[in-house]
């Protein structure tokens, strides 16, 4: 068990995995797969599956699921999700069936093969703790499934759609009959025009893979951003405020921003946010966060969301149309979804990307330049509370799904993003504040692009070519060999250092001296402990002693678990609207005002230097 059982589970909140870059063309054959999803007909919470298979001169033929799919950086093993698998040749008569491990089926006759049938349970009724850890079986949610037979369906596809062996990269047609009462989300179109049944085409299994689809009672809510199509598309079961109408003007200046500080980088055309607020009850999702693809997010938060969740989780999502869209490996062109060969440059797909979901914000002033350092002093911190200090990311990266590497993975997102900054701020100060890490993404996406990846060994050394000797042995230093890297020699040359800063408390229900709610979790109930007024943010509300409390911005406070209660105070900003349902007495009394924090101090960083003024703005700025 980690020391910092708390900090893991609020770092977890914008733990992001991403999916990867294939670009190729399908068959030009008139060879397709043929796949219909009946999501009208739910039985025992599955979903039938029937797939018309293409032609085979084999005697046997192999059908899989993928044992693994891009960016999520852990085995899932899909197939041990369905069952009841059968084969038929085309008089109905059934083929022989054998299955070899959890993902993949052996066909006799494969001549014969016209269709194989089954059900497909889904994922979320089945998390057991956290994805990320050591030795764990669990998807992580926005990349898993969900079937709420009449009311919400997260068709990650390759947790209902296989591929036959080296047909892979023929056409794929799926055919989804829905309740028409449901609508579907998704990047991709759909070809039929019938209302209680859509089509999607894609040219290759890796394409449909890349393409998930949400269906829900419509809540949509679309846009039109420069040349990019935006839709957001949201299902909330209990808290009716998160509502697609009242997120997307945030979403919308977030991505605005996001395509001005990308300048002609970014492309895309067409961009889908499918986004699911788990109710966190025990058959329900539990990893919060988002999983990017070329053209779309999965994304799953707590009901007690606000728009900077959003803002923050997707930011990094979109970046990945940077990397590794534009720039990746051969590993990642050439996905194996069932014996992957992992890149060794996870920590700049992630870490460059983290990075940049932090510094466009402040570049492009939706945050204060303080806010921006307090959020690399976090990294900072919870990196060396959480992880080895020590660790080489680049054999973490090649070897991220050995058990224990698994366990260092989500430090990408801490000290990845930190060597970032690292490596903006030494070419800031070698160019005089002309160009800084943005703009040797952009020199990388020109001299690679979506089609023509690098071989993981050249990269290092085609970044020192294109910068200088100091950033080649920055990498070989502290990426290459795991050296710990002491962060303030690299922002005192932008004129920023070390200082203590007041800090604001992570859970509002809790200060420095201890938690201020006692949990019943067999009654289900959290009652206000408050021996003084030291906890500002109840006290300045009206709560009182024995409050027993219900509701904190339209979320239920589910007591079923002391995580559960902690994370409905989590992330909330001073001075933010509050509106809180308490019982007292047998009466509910709803509480209104502004939120007051609880702070402490804490060690982070400030602008100090004003001969480096200039360096520093065009570091933040430029």
């Amino acid at each position: 068990m980690r020391k910092q059982l708390f900090f893991y589970l609020v770092s977890v909140i914008f733990l992001v995995s991403c999916s990867s870059s294939r670009k190729a063309a399908g068959s030009s054959g008139a060879e397709m797969v043929n796949a219909t999803l009946d999501l009208v007909n739910v039985q025992n919470d599955k979903v039938s599956v029937t797939v018309n298979a293409p032609s085979f001169s084999t005697s046997t033929v192999t059908y899989q699921f993928a044992k693994i799919i891009p960016g999520t950086y852990a085995i899932a093993d899909y197939g041990r999700y369905v069952e009841d698998f059968k084969a038929y040749d085309k008089s109905g008569n059934s083929l022989s069936v054998s299955m070899t491990d959890s993902n993949t089926w052996v066909i006799s006759n494969a001549s014969n093969l016209a269709r194989l049938t089954y059900k497909v349970n889904d994922t979320y009724d089945s998390e057991g703790g956290d994805a990320f850890g050591e030795g764990s079986k669990t998807i992580f949610s926005p990349a898993g499934t969900n079937i709420l037979a009449g009311k919400q369906f997260m068709l990650n596809m390759c947790g209902f759609v296989g591929y036959f062996n080296d047909k892979a990269n023929i056409t794929y047609k799926v055919a989804i009959n829905h309740p028409e009462n449901l609508q579907a989300s998704s990047s991709l179109d759909d070809a039929d025009p019938a209302k209680g049944t859509d089509v999607f085409s894609v040219t290759r299994y890796a394409e449909l893979v890349d393409h998930p689809i949400m269906y829900a009672t419509p809540d949509i809510a679309t846009s039109r951003i420069g040349n990019m199509d935006l839709l957001l598309s949201v299902y909330s079961p209990r808290n009716k405020s998160i509502t697609a109408n009242a997120f997307m003007p945030d979403l919308e200046k977030m991505i605005r921003a996001q395509k001005a500080y990308l300048g002609n980088i970014n492309n895309t055309k067409k961009y889908a946010v499918l986004t699911y607020i788990t109710t966190n009850a025990k058959d329900d999702a539990h990893g919060i966060g988002a999983l990017e693809h070329n053209t779309s997010t999965t994304a799953v938060f707590m009901e007690n969301m606000k728009a900077k969740d959003l803002i923050h989780v997707i930011s990094h999502e979109f970046f990945h149309t940077l990397t590794p869209l534009n720039v990746h490996s051969k590993e990642i062109q050439d996905f194996d979804f069932n014996s992957p060969k992992m890149s060794a440059h996870l920590w700049m797909y992630e870490g460059f990307t983290e990075y940049f979901a932090n510094h466009f914000q402040v570049h492009q002033g939706l945050m204060t330049e303080d806010q921006f350092y307090a959020k690399m002093a976090e990294k900072d911190k919870l990196s060396k509370q959480m992880y080895s200090d020590k660790q080489s990311f680049t054999e973490m990266s090649k070897n991220v799904l050995d058990p224990v590497m698994k366990a260092q993975y989500p430090n990408v997102y801490q000290k990845g993003a930190l060597m970032a900054m690292c490596i903006d701020i030494m070419l800031r100060d070698a160019s005089g504040g002309k160009s800084g890490l943005l703009e040797l993404m952009g020199r990388l996406s020109n001299k690679y692009g979506p089609t023509k990846p690098f071989d993981d060994k050249d990269l290092i050394p085609e970044i020192t070519a294109m910068t200088n000797p100091e950033v080649g042995a920055f990498l070989q230093e502290h990426v290459v060999k795991g050296t710990p890297i002491d962060y303030e020699t690299y922002l005192k040359r932008v004129g920023v250092s070390r200082a203590v800063v007041k800090e604001p408390t992570l859970v509002v229900f809790m200060t420095s001296n201890g938690i201020n709610v006692g949990i019943d979790t067999v009654n289900k109930k959290a009652i206000a402990v408050m021996p003084d007024a030291s906890n500002v943010f109840l006290s300045s509300l009206g709560v009182q002693n024995g409050d027993e409390l219900i509701e904190i911005n339209g979320a239920p406070i589910d007591a079923s678990t002391p995580t559960n209660v902690l994370m409905a105070g989590y992330g909330i900003d001073e001075d933010e609207p509050i509106t809180m349902k308490v019982k007292r007495n047998g009466q509910i009394v709803e509480l209104k005002g502004k939120a007051k924090l609880n702070y402490k101090d804490g060690q982070g960083y400030k602008f100090t230097d004003e001969s480096k003024r200039k360096l520093n703005q065009a570091w933040l700025k430029g």
